[in-house]
């Protein structure tokens, strides 16, 4: 199950860094083409249409961070139900606004050919919070490089191919 899991957990790593990073390819990479995704009132269908979706929900915070921890997984042959913690970030900068939420992603992976990726796909919300923000130290900080919400984000230089 070693490979397995880490053939699972690589396609929810791709998911979520897809999300931040805007990028569309990145986050069909993560599913089947026949996979659904079914999350709440916001979305429920293939993984074409909830690209469109996230693209232009996502697209519309100036920075969002998709942090995933503990992933439980249940195999069953070629298939493998998971569980994983996220904790997600959301800057809206131009009303000075963070938005936090806490859940899980829940669903199943298939491996097809010896290669694991979404096949269902869905998410809990446990708990959030929207709260006022100052970024004035962020804009003005020139210590560190900043990242982009596309492929010329500094992680691309060392990150080329899917994943």
């Amino acid at each position: 199950m070693t490979q397995d899991a880490e053939g699972v957990r690589q396609a929810i790593y791709r998911y979520a860094r897809g999300v931040d990073r805007l990028d569309a390819a990145l986050i069909r990479d993560a599913f089947w083409p026949d996979a659904t995704v079914t999350l709440g009132t916001i979305y429920s269908g293939g993984p074409d249409g909830f690209v469109e979706v996230a693209m232009g929900f996502m697209g519309s915070f100036a920075a969002t961070r998709h942090d995933v921890g503990n992933i439980v997984m249940a195999p069953d042959g070629d298939s493998v139900g998971y569980e994983a913690y996220v904790r997600t970030w959301h800057w809206q900068a131009e009303h000075g606004r963070e938005l936090e939420v806490l859940g899980r992603y829940i669903g199943r992976a298939e491996r097809r050919g010896g290669e694991w990726r979404l096949a269902e796909h869905g998410e809990l919300m446990d708990w959030g919070a929207e709260r006022p923000v100052d970024a004035s130290w962020f804009a003005a900080n020139g210590e560190l490089e900043k990242g982009l919400r596309n492929r010329e984000d500094g992680s691309y230089r060392w990150l080329t191919g899917p994943g």
